[in-house]
């Protein structure tokens, strides 16, 4: 009798995954930042608007061109799709990306540290706050169980 409780225990669906709220509005500012730098890529092309117009999200790397505007915004709507999904790298993907946009902000931080520009500071300050807090979000149990969980999509 016992046999049969286990094996039907075995063979029974997984309880499907429940997407943690932080992931979808994590994958929402992904869509903004992407369709953002996809519309400054086209407007930097037309010539209407300043390569450096992308520096606070690019940092020094919008002196590449407006290629760096389209591949960053691919890889933004990729990531936000991704993480909808629930596919398995594209948390670790994420964690990358933050990474990536709090070190567009260490310059200027210390600079305005250095000339004591409040403006400045409080602004990129804010930027490695909120990445910071992706990043710790992305780190979670539950969050990490969503991603690792056997029934991925």
């Amino acid at each position: 009798m016992m046999m049969i409780g286990m094996s039907s225990t075995l063979l029974a669906d997984p309880a499907p995954r429940t997407r943690p709220e932080g992931i979808r509005i994590l994958a929402v500012i992904c869509f903004l930042l992407a369709a953002y730098l996809l519309i400054s890529a086209v407007l930097v092309l037309a010539g209407t608007l300043a390569l450096a117009s992308g520096r606070y999200l690019l940092g020094d790397f919008v002196t590449m061109g407006p290629l760096i505007y389209f591949a960053a915004g691919a890889v933004l709507a990729l990531l936000g799709f991704g993480l909808l999904r629930g596919w398995r790298i594209t948390r670790r993907l994420a964690i990358v990306v933050a990474a990536l946009l709090m070190a567009t902000s260490l310059l200027p931080v210390s600079a305005a540290v250095s000339y004591f520009q409040i403006v400045p500071l409080v602004v990129h300050g804010v930027k490695i706050v909120l990445t910071i807090m992706a990043i710790r979000y992305l780190l979670q149990p539950e969050v990490v169980e969503f991603f690792s969980a056997k029934g991925a999509r």
